[in-house]
């Protein structure tokens, strides 16, 4: 169940640079960071989302004993970064069997507190978000490195107003942003 949602959520994109030019979009070399996640601030420069840390009482390196769900929160109802509806996200990520890239995630408030649904399936480590949570991108491989990848997340369709964040592996950091309604 959930491994067939993330291999259909993962499908890269590899385009050569002879190939981006004719969008006229910009794209970056990857920074020397690896470690963060990126937005393309004014004048195309990449600029790094800060991190929340996350609280869950999923044990992530235990394996579940059975499928269940329970969830992911960030304090607070609201992030402090704002960006735009469309806004392009460029993430690190490691291309290895089991392992999937960090996901946009429409987050739900409840108490004050923004969440995401997380799916633990039996005899499997970690979790998987929800797949009603998780914004489809589109996935833009741009560098290439062994098992390393530096890729652009970019929504299908334009965010609705909300509060999002983009989830991978390692709760303690968590980059939120929210987008407002015009």
């Amino acid at each position: 169940m959930i491994a067939g949602i993330l291999l259909s959520l993962v499908a890269f994109c590899w385009a050569s640079p002879a190939g981006l030019s004719q969008t006229r979009e910009f794209f970056p070399a990857p920074p020397a960071d690896h470690s963060l996640i990126y937005v393309i601030g004014e004048p195309q420069k990449l600029i790094a989302l800060p991190f929340e840390k996350a609280e869950t009482s999923i044990k992530t390196d235990q394996v579940a004993k059975s499928t269940s769900t329970s969830y992911i929160e960030l304090k607070g109802p609201h992030s402090g970064t704002v960006l735009s509806a469309d806004q392009r996200i460029f993430v690190f990520t490691m291309e290895r069997p089991g392992l999937h890239p960090p996901f946009i995630v429409l987050l739900t408030l409840k108490r004050g507190n923004r969440r995401a649904t997380a799916i633990l399936q039996r005899g499997l480590t970690g979790f998987a978000i929800s797949s009603d949570q998780i914004v489809r991108p589109s996935v833009l491989g741009l560098w290439k490195n062994g098992d390393e990848v530096f890729m652009q997340l970019r929504p299908r369709v334009s965010l609705a107003p909300g509060e999002y964040a983009i989830i991978g592996a390692d709760l303690t950091r968590v980059a939120t942003f929210r987008v407002e309604g015009n």
